[in-house]
């Protein structure tokens, strides 16, 4: 429903979180990385999006973990990303946020801290980097905001030069012109605009998206 698409339209994995584990024998995770491995080697996916949504309880979790919790397969699973909360706190990055806001709070500003990192996670793995080498494949974050019903874009993914092409900027997503009628012109609705084009292409892709 947020991209528009239609039965088929995409190859979509999703976990707690969205989470993309680096890949590699300690730190990789066998189903995630079998279906990235499948979707850009085999089904040969020309996007790859990564959806974040607010209000998102794994990133609650993330933050609220202490250094005594318990051992559990949520807290060992949530180890993927600390990254992202690294990367907030870091003075190195600029911050994610909202095109002309700041975030809400905390949580949101690491619901979409972990979009970017993500997405640099998604770099790393080799089929993907290669993909995006010889321009065949393109790589995008999305955010949406469950209680404005509104998507976002992050600005600058479709740029081959690693995060450095990030800043961090999520855009609204305008809503596309319904069809119109017979007679209509051109002034019975408003024109799509291009980030909504983007989101509602029914390209084949991969999506990792948060559980509710």
């Amino acid at each position: 429903m947020i991209t528009a698409s239609g039965p088929g339209d995409l190859f979509t994995v999703r976990n707690v979180g969205n989470l993309v584990p680096l890949p590699g024998e300690e730190s990789g995770d066998d189903s995630v990385a079998a279906a990235i491995e499948y979707a850009v080697e085999v089904l040969r996916v020309e996007s790859i999006t990564v959806c974040g949504h607010s209000g998102c309880g794994a990133m609650q979790a993330l933050m609220n973990a202490g250094q005594d919790d318990p051992p559990s397969p949520l807290r060992r699973w949530l180890r993927h990303g600390r990254p992202s909360l690294e990367r907030m706190a870091s003075r190195r990055h600029a911050w994610a946020r909202i095109a002309g806001r700041l975030p809400a709070d905390a949580v949101e500003q690491l619901c979409l801290t972990n979009v970017v990192q993500q997405l640099e996670h998604l770099r790393a793995y080799e089929p993907v980097a290669r993909r995006l080498a010889d321009g065949s494949l393109t790589l995008h974050g999305m955010y949406f905001h469950v209680g404005e019903a509104q998507a976002y874009l992050l600005s600058g993914t479709d740029e081959p030069h690693g995060h450095d092409a990030y800043d961090d900027v999520f855009t609204r997503v305008m809503p596309t012109a319904l069809p119109a009628g017979p007679g209509a012109g051109p002034e019975d609705g408003p024109e799509a605009d291009t980030e909504a084009e983007t989101a509602a292409d029914p390209t084949a892709r991969l999506e990792t998206a948060r559980a509710s």
